[in-house]
């Protein structure tokens, strides 16, 4: 996201990229860490868009649903999520249970499919959303997954 990040700033853009720890973390630590960065950042602005890559894309959903002061006035511009895991990750549920995930903390355990997976406990936000997602696997998580990952869109 470096690199998307120094694009934006060369098209004049004010880029502010979110510092926060997830591993070992509470999905409520990350938010509310997350929540001060963003406040801080749009503090003033007339035109806020918001591009997440994974868990920032959760962390984004989360923080429109919790502060809809945003949505005042056509402050909210375009949001676009990559490769976020909206419904959970197939991975995370691979993982469940084994000592890396008790070791990788609530965030990474929240990331599981099904109904309590972080996406799905987040409302679905009544606005235009761009969501990019793949259909390539990872060569390191390959071997966990049989047939084609499927892409979608909300």
């Amino acid at each position: 996201m470096r690199y998307f990040a120094q694009q934006l700033k060369r098209a004049h853009y004010k880029v502010c990229s979110l510092n926060y720890a997830s591993l070992g973390q509470s999905v409520e630590a990350v938010f509310t860490q997350t929540t001060t960065q963003i406040n801080a950042c749009i503090a003033n602005a007339s035109k806020v868009h918001f591009v997440g890559h994974s868990l920032g894309g959760l962390v984004i959903r989360a923080y429109l649903q919790n502060n809809p002061r945003v949505f005042n006035g056509n402050t909210l511009g375009n949001v676009v999520l990559i490769g976020t895991p909206n419904k959970g990750s197939e991975l995370a549920n691979h993982l469940n249970g084994s000592w890396l995930m008790h070791i990788a903390g609530g965030v990474s355990q929240s990331l599981i499919t099904g109904s309590k997976s972080l996406g799905n406990t987040i409302n679905e936000l009544d606005i235009d959303l761009g969501v990019i997602a793949g259909t390539k696997a990872s060569p390191l998580t390959q071997h966990y997954f049989k047939g084609k990952t499927m892409a979608w869109c909300l």
